[in-house]
């Protein structure tokens, strides 16, 4: 806007020294006065006409692009969180409880009927952060939906090791033994590779989701931020646990 200013000043200077060049000449040469300032009215009238028009037009343009914009961030901003409240929910109900348990390998039951969709986040429409401070912000969304992807496999993973390869040393075990046996028994029954796998699937439940969640709160919060500054009165939305 302040450079708008200064242009229409120097345009409004220039326009009044022509004037005032003409109107010296015409006097010196005893000219008709009125033959120029009705055509040089008109003139000035049909610019600052054209120059309104198009600064209405321009700003139209911006006020669209910065609706836009903001628009883009929180559909992106509530599609991260989405994923981020269902994995916290996953966290609450199945880890917590667990994490300092020794033989939680065990323990943790599988996700039943477990079915996840993809992020969708439309780039394209986020492009406008490569101008911002933050230009490798949408590197950072990018890295947040592979530590997404990667938290639902590893889930899938273990609740399908646990539902074809635990449970049914288990049910073999119960039968044997009662409903009461020591993790132990249940180690050795498995197999030492299987004991393996499984407490590896089970450590990468812990150590993935946590990842994904934390990555995911502070992406949100850096977008949110960002467009806070870029288009400062406008509406972000945010997100927290």
């Amino acid at each position: 806007m302040q450079g708008d200013k200064q242009v229409l000043l120097a345009i409004v200077v220039g326009l009044f020294g022509f004037a005032m060049g003409l109107l010296s000449e015409s006097n010196s040469m005893d000219f008709p006065l009125g033959a120029i300032i009705g055509p040089l009215m008109t003139l000035v009238a049909a610019f600052f006409g054209a120059w309104y028009a198009f600064k209405l037009h321009d700003n139209k343009d911006k006020r669209k692009r910065t609706e836009h914009d903001v628009k883009a961030a929180n559909r992106a901003i509530f599609e991260i969180s989405r994923h981020c409240n269902r994995l916290a929910t996953f966290r609450k109900q199945f880890l917590e409880g667990k994490r300092n348990d020794p033989h939680r390998d065990y323990s943790i039951l599988p996700v039943a009927g477990f079915s996840w969709d993809k992020p969708e986040i439309d780039y394209d429409s986020l492009v406008f952060l490569f101008e911002s401070s933050e230009p490798n912000l949408l590197t950072e969304i990018s890295s947040v939906e592979q530590e997404i992807t990667s938290a639902v496999d590893v889930i899938r993973q273990r609740s399908d090791f646990h539902v074809k390869r635990l449970q049914p040393v288990i049910e073999k075990l119960e039968k044997q033994h009662g409903p009461t046996f020591s993790p132990n028994l249940i180690s050795s029954a498995l197999g030492p590779k299987d004991s393996r796998v499984l407490r590896m699937l089970t450590d990468y439940n812990y150590t993935c989701v946590d990842s994904a969640i934390t990555e995911m709160q502070k992406v949100m919060e850096k977008l949110a931020g960002e467009v806070r500054s870029l288009y400062p009165g406008h509406v972000v939305i945010s997100f927290k646990l």
